[in-house]
Formats: structure tokens, sequence, C-alpha cells
């Protein structure tokens, strides 16, 4: 039988180990290192210890050798200065009629409490994550939104307010020059007003309903009315295959053309304009390709215009859905609107090969 006093006093000594003395009726004999100041003080019942509270029990079976050992996994010490977890066995020694208590750090319950530590680190960091995620979901849709609402407003008001202010010049011109024309300006001023106000007043209903409510799938109606209004011959050329893309891209493809006719109407003075619409190959699936060309007088694209957002709004209409637009132009050559839309590749029907 192991002696406790010889074989294990310098171990508890140099604090390798932890060693306590318990006598047979169960009081505190001897505490030695840090690893036990769990235990009792001296003098004291050991089943008063919290971690020993109700064993008395399991004491007798070992003064009995009906039990070989009690066990008490990942104790935490009473000392200050222990930062990880005890593994403590409490055994009998028969020939000195007293119980003794082993304590020894236990290295594997520290390796569990750091990998839980790590873990409960980890987790912690990906709700921070999501959280700025979702910070920045929100922030992309009140920018979008905000977007919208500018580019609204620029498709609405501000050619309203520019068609007002055409008027305003030309009655004070006629004020002057000819005062029998400031009837007829004065009326188209008004049909401006009025028209104005209507589209304002459907900006604002498109504001209060999702874009998917939007879709009007007629893009030649739209030309065929461009042409009837302004008078300027239009060409269509749709290819077959273009058509379910058109049909599919048809709010963003509409809200780009009709920006580039009201260009082409205040400021190309063109007589020609050509629509073309067709289906590419993509690097992944295909892509609808819309081209909107005027024979008008052109533009650098490259001078900077302050106050003008047509361009820019044709732009993001396409970067909202994947895609691009494009302007190509100069003074004197027309203008090429080019528009690049993703588009939805139907699954191949059983036994069809696709082309």
């Amino acid at each position: 039988m192991i002696d406790p006093s010889a074989d294990l006093l310098s171990a508890a000594e140099a604090e390798v180990i932890g060693l306590a003395i318990i006598g047979a009726d169960r009081t505190m004999v001897r505490k030695i290192g840090r690893l036990v100041e769990w235990l009792p003080a001296i003098g004291v019942d050991c089943c008063q210890c919290v971690l020993l509270v109700g064993m008395e029990a399991e004491f007798q079976a070992l003064a009995e050798g009906r039990r070989d050992k009690i066990a008490l996994a990942g104790v935490r010490g009473a000392s200050p200065g222990l930062t990880q977890p005890v593994t403590s066995v409490v055994r009998w020694n028969r020939e000195r009629s007293h119980y003794f208590v082993i304590a020894m750090p236990d290295f594997a319950a520290g390796q569990v409490e750091l990998l839980l530590r790590s873990e409960r680190r980890a987790r912690s960091l990906m709700e921070q994550q999501l959280e700025a995620a979702s910070a920045e979901v929100r922030f992309a849709s009140l920018a979008r939104a905000r977007l919208r609402l500018a580019r609204d407003l620029h498709d609405t008001l501000v050619h309203s307010i520019v068609a007002l202010l055409t008027q305003i010049r030309l009655i004070r011109h006629y004020l002057s020059t000819d005062p029998t024309r400031l009837a007829d300006s004065l009326a188209t001023a008004e049909d401006a007003a009025v028209s104005g106000l209507s589209r304002a007043r459907d900006a604002i209903g498109r504001l209060r309903m999702p874009d998917d409510l939007e879709i009007d799938p007629d893009v030649e109606g739209l030309l065929n009315d461009f042409a009837e209004r302004s008078g300027v011959k239009v060409s269509i050329e749709i290819e077959e295959r273009a058509r379910n893309g058109l049909r599919d891209c048809a709010l963003t493809v509409q809200r780009i053309v009709s920006e580039g006719l009201r260009n082409v109407q205040a400021h190309a003075g063109a007589r020609r304009v050509s629509f073309r619409a067709l289906e590419e190959a993509a690097p992944v699936g295909r892509k609808l390709v819309v081209e909107l060309r005027d024979d008008g007088s052109g533009f650098d694209p490259s001078v900077s215009r302050p106050g003008h957002f047509g361009l820019i709004g044709m732009a993001e209409f396409a970067e909202l859905v994947g895609g691009n637009c494009s302007v190509e132009s100069a003074p004197g050559q027309g203008t090429l609107v080019r528009i690049s839309l993703p588009v939805a590749v139907p699954p191949a029907t059983p036994g069809v090969l696709a082309d």
C-alpha cells in the first residue's frame, strides 16, 4: 500500500501535486500544496466540503474495501493562483487507517476548456460578422431606394421643369418679338406642366410598389409611341431568341431606352433611330444585348456635365441587375447606347440537345 507520508510528501512540497490526509472519522488532518486548497480546514469533517457533501457512504465503502477510490475530475481549486482544473483521487490507507487525497493538474480538462473558449470566441466573431453583413444589407437596400428615388425624380421633375423653363424663355422672347404667339406658348407650357404632374404621380406610384409589379413587356410600343410623338423614324430589329430576355428584363430595358430616347429628342436632333435586340453567349449562361443608335449630333462622353444624371442613371439601372450599359458617341457621329444584361437559361428538355 502507498505510504503518502513517505512516497508523495516531497512531490506535494514541490507543488507538483497536492496531498491531503483525512482521518478515519473523515476529519481533515493535513493539507499540502495549492491543489488541495478546495478541501475544508484542518479539524473539519471533509464531507462539509461542497464537492464531498453527502458522500459519507462512499467514504465508508472505501474503508470497508467495497470501493477502490473516489475520483473527482475537473475540480477548480479554491486558490486564487490556480488557473486550471484539477483531478483529485480519494483512497483508503488500510495500514494507517486513514484516507488520503492526491490532486494533480488536469491537462486534458484544460485543453477542453481552451477549445471551448476558442469556440466561444469563434461564435462571437461569427455573430459580429453576421451583424455587420446584416447592416451592409440594410445599407444597400437604403442606398438602392435612394438611387431609385433620384432616378425617378430625374425622369419626371427634372425633365418637366426643363420643358417649362424652355417655354418660359420662349414666352419672354415672344413678348418683345411676336406677341401673337404668346397664347400658343402658354398652352404648350400648360401641357408641359400637366404632363410633368402626371409623370410625377406615376413616379410616386412606382415608389410605393415593388419593381416586379411595373413590368410591361411592350418595348416595341414604347419605340412606336416615340416615333409618332417626335417624328423621328425608328427601325426595330429583334431576334426571336431575344424576345424572352426582353420580357424578363423589360423593366430595366424600358428605363434605359426611355432615357436614351429622351436624350435623342432633347439634344441629338436625330432623324433616325435604330433599336436592335439579340442574345449572345456569356462566360456563364447567356446575355441579352440591346443597342439603341441614333444619327444625331453626338457629344463627347469624356466631358463632365454637372447636374445631368441621365447617363449615370442608365448605367446604374443595368448594374442593379448585374449587367452594364455603355455609351459611345462623338461630335457629329451620333450616339450608340449598348445594354448587356444576364438572362436566365431555361432547363434543357430531356432528349433535346441545346444548339
